[in-house]
This record gives structure tokens, C-alpha cells and sequence, in this order.
């Protein structure tokens, strides 16, 4: 199945795109992203780390990555073995492939996320790590003129002159001056020197002097963002005879690591979660057919479960607010979704509108929620295609838009006080129809 599943590679030098199979891809990333010269643990972790992040996002873009590919043989049998003995391997947590961070040097510990992207990641968590110790990031120093620091910063620092007060905790301070600016003493690291002393240590043209900055020096210790994968500690910890596995548990916290089927031709929607919401339940029975008695709730269930079927034979997980006819809340709905957290919630209604002719399906997404209205787009496209009158997709307010965490949809699939739509609801093939135009739209939306 894997060999279905292929990666778009778009060269912003030579504007085109092409696809290739994931593990080719892999490969490539891998003699990219780590030193080669690396143990061979080290480079298994790291390419099951890249495969992760192709699965999540099977997008890449760059210039020239294949050219050099290509032709760089000499390290090529060390890159094929890491990739051919983790084929398929990827990381997951709650069973869906997580975000594999990776950074060349922590420098004693990695990174909570929170710290870093300002959310909390469950399996990017903080792990001590003295392996990558002796690294070339362990220390590293940059220098700073005053004039430098202005320029990067965009700021000005105030101007001084010989009549400026000015200390460096810890290096000179307690300066003592005489009312007429000469240095009486001060303190340098600590201990206690005379003004006319330094000057003449220091070869001073007088003891009337100030003391302050020319620059900055920035001190730092390890190499990248810091969440997840340090590569020079993974190396440490392969020389130590970890294996790959060991490694990416210790950085990849509550994580496991197993071949995870990939979408396919067969599978297009395999690793994606939606929510669909058949609109009311139970006691409430929403809208009612003014000709058959049709009643909203039934129709939209109806719809549901056939949306699950197809959906769930290609590959997606669907997860349905209500499989029965029960009453549900919006509250519980919202709860229901939040707690799942799938790309998509769909809530399927119909329409009434008293003494109108008004009939067709639309759409509506939550303000600038533009993946929904993204997807809206599709499925209205895949619809109008199959002879449904459609309406628009359009941006709405609904209680349960605000709730819901994820990116979502309400379906509008006509009006119940239209007899003609009223009785086309009563059709099975009409019915299938609808349940094909949201499914290939939502195909479609993923390609």
C-alpha cells in the first residue's frame, strides 16, 4: 500500500512540481536533515522522524534537493539502510502520526512546546539530556558592537560622555567619584582598587574617566528550537547501544512507534477524523414536510449514517453526535466534538421557509474559517454537478460554530416546505446523490 502513496515536491527555482514515493522522499530529507557521519540508530530515528512529518504533511517544497541527491553516492548505502530498515515506521500518539520535531542541540534539555509554539503538545514534553554534551553548539559566543545591537534591534541607546555614571554588576561597580568627576575608587571583580591604581595599570591618559559598553557578548548553549528530537543526543545514545526505537520514546513522550497504513488509491481518506452531527433528535424533532410529514431529524440521521458508511470504507474515521433517534443537546454536541478534536464537524439540517418556492442546498462556515469554506466549495461543486440545486456557500453565526474547536460545517440540504424537494427527499437515488456529492467533495478538498 505504501507504494500508493506519494509525496508532491514543488521547486520554487524551477516553478513545476512532480511526485515521488514517500521512502524516495525520505531518503533524500534524511541525507538533508542529519549528519551523515552519525550513527546508523541515530539516522533510523531521524528518518522515521522525516516519514512522520511526510505522512502528517505529504507536501515539500525546496530547490535543487533532488540535483544534489542525485549525485551524492558516497554516503547513499548508510541513507538506504536506515530507510529500508524502518520502512513504514512511524510515530504516533492517540494513533494518529504526531508533529516530529526535531533540532540539532538542546543543550542539557529539551523543550516543553508550550514554551516555544505557546500551546500544550501531550508528547513534546521537556527530557533532560546531557548526551549532546561535548557537541561543537555546546558553548558558542557572538560578539555585538553597541552599533550592531542599534541597527538589528532597531533601537538607540542613550549617548554617553565622560560625566555618565555607569556600572557592570559583577565586573566594576561601586565607582566613587570627587565633585570634580575624577575616580576615587571602585570595585573590579569583586575587589576594592583606587581610581588613580587603574589608571595607571591601564595606561589611562587621567583618572576623570567613565566606564561603559562597546558591545555584547551572547553566550549560548545548543542549536535549534529545542522540542523533541535532539539529533546530536540521539547519536550520543545510539553510540551507547540505544536503539532507534529507544531514542524517539525518550524524546517523543507517551509515544509508540509502529507501521501505520497510509492512504492509498483504495484508502484516500485513511488518518483523517470527521464528526457528523444529524441535526436535532429525539424530543425535538426539527422541521416538518408540509405534504409527507417528513421530519427533519429522520432525514438528517438518515444521511448520517449513510455519510459513515461510504466514508468509513474509504479510509476515514467518522464519528456520529447520535446513531439513534435521541435528544441531544447543542451543549452535548459541542462537548461530543471537542473531545474527539476532528479535522471536520459537519452538522446536517434541513431548510423551511413558510409560503416560499425557496428550494436547494447550502452551505454555511464560521467567519474566516476558511478551511470550512474551503471545503464547502468542493462539496457545493460536487452537488451542482450531480443536477442538486444548490444556494451558495455563505459565512454564518450558528451557536454551535462558536463551541466547536475544530473547523466546521452546517448543510443546509433543502427545504422541507418545498413539496417538490419534500417528496425528492422520499428517493433513494436523490438521497445517494447528496451522500455522493459531500463524499467527493470532501476527496476532493484532501487531493
Amino acid at each position: 500500500m505504501e507504494s500508493y502513496f506519494k509525496i508532491r515536491y514543488i521547486n520554487r527555482r524551477n516553478h513545476e512540481e512532480l511526485e515521488m514515493p514517500l521512502e524516495k522522499m525520505v531518503g533524500i530529507l534524511l541525507s538533508l536533515e542529519m549528519d551523515t557521519n552519525f550513527h546508523i540508530e541515530a539516522l533510523k530515528a531521524q528518518a522515521i522522524a522525516i516519514r512522520t512529518n511526510l505522512v502528517k504533511n505529504p507536501i515539500v517544497e525546496g530547490e535543487g534537493m533532488i540535483e544534489g541527491w542525485e549525485k551524492d553516492d558516497e554516503n547513499k548505502g548508510k541513507i538506504k539502510k536506515a530507510v529500508d530498515d524502518t520502512q513504514g515506521l512511524v510515530i504516533l500518539f492517540n494513533d494518529k502520526p504526531i508533529d516530529a520535531k526535531y533540532h540539532l542541540s538542546c543543550g542539557g534539555s529539551t523543550e516543553n512546546s508550550e514554551n516555544v509554539v505557546n500551546h500544550r503538545i501531550a508528547y513534546l514534553r521537556r527530557v533532560l539530556c546531557e548526551h549532546c554534551k561535548n557537541n561543537i553548539y555546546w558553548r558558542r559566543e557572538k560578539d555585538f558592537t553597541l552599533e550592531d545591537m542599534e541597527r538589528l534591534l532597531k533601537v538607540k541607546f542613550p549617548k554617553m560622555d565622560i560625566g555618565t555614571e555607569s556600572e557592570i554588576i559583577g565586573f566594576i561597580e561601586d565607582i566613587e567619584k570627587d565633585e570634580h568627576g575624577r575616580v576615587k575608587s571602585l570595585r573590579v571583580a569583586g575587589e576594592k582598587i583606587s581610581g588613580k591604581e587603574l589608571a595607571k595599570l591601564l595606561n589611562l591618559n587621567s583618572t576623570r574617566y567613565s566606564i561603559f559598553p562597546t558591545g555584547v557578548k551572547f553566550i549560548t548553549r545548543g542549536k535549534g528550537h529545542g522540542m523533541g528530537l535532539c539529533q546530536y543526543g540521539a547519536n550520543v545514545m545510539a553510540e551507547m547501544g540505544y536503539t532507534y526505537l529507544d531514542i524517539l520514546k525518550y524524546y517523543f513522550t507517551g509515544t509508540e512507534v509502529r507501521k501505520h497504513i497510509l492512504p492509498s488509491i483504495k484508502k484516500p481518506l485513511y488518518g483523517k477524523t470527521i464528526i457528523i452531527d444529524p441535526g436535532h433528535g429525539g424530543e425535538d424533532e426539527g422541521y416538518k414536510g408540509d405534504t409527507t410529514g417528513l421530519l427533519e431529524k429522520d432525514l438528517a440521521l438518515k444521511l448520517a449514517l449513510r455519510l459513515k458508511a461510504e466514508l468509513t470504507d474509504l479510509g476515514m474515521q467518522v464519528h456520529l453526535t447520535r446513531e439513534e433517534d435521541i435528544t441531544l443537546s447543542i451543549t452535548e454536541r459541542i462537548e461530543e466534538a471537542n473531545r474527539i478534536r476532528s479535522d471536520f464537524f459537519i452538522s446536517i439540517h434541513a431548510d423551511y421557509f413558510n409560503s416560499s418556492s425557496l428550494k436547494g442546498c447550502e452551505i454555511f462556515h464560521f467567519r474566516k474559517d476558511y478551511n470550512s469554506q474551503k471545503l464547502g466549495f468542493h462539496i457545493l461543486r460536487n452537488l451542482k454537478d450531480k443536477d442538486i440545486v444548490t444556494r451558495g456557500v455563505k459565512e454564518g453565526n450558528f451557536y454551535i460554530f462558536r463551541g466547536v474547536s475544530t473547523s466546521s460545517l452546517l448543510i443546509e440540504i433543502g427545504y422541507l416546505s418545498n413539496p417538490d424537494e419534500e417528496q425528492k427527499f422520499l428517493d433513494e437515488s436523490y438521497l445517494e446523490s447528496i451522500v455522493q456529492g459531500i463524499v467527493e467533495g470532501i476527496i476532493e478538498y484532501y487531493k
